[in-house]
């Protein structure tokens, strides 16, 4: 996987859009807001897949299909 791009949702709470394999999705986790750089890969090996609708509110410009 490819880290693709990241959102804060708050000092505490990452998105990450990572490309995958056909397409890309995106997964959601709590972190301790120290350092979002160092804390995008837990997110992503941890976090919950978001569905496609959500995902794509918060990345709209990822053109890719999603693999949900």
């Amino acid at each position: 996987m490819k880290l693709l791009h990241y959102y804060a949702l708050s000092s505490r709470v990452l998105v990450v859009a990572v490309k995958r394999e056909i397409g890309w999705c995106a997964y959601c986790d709590a972190v301790p807001g120290v350092n979002h750089v160092k804390e995008l890969y837990p997110v992503i090996h941890c976090g919950d897949k978001l569905p496609e609708r959500i995902a794509r509110s918060i990345f709209p410009s990822i053109p890719l299909p999603y693999e949900g």
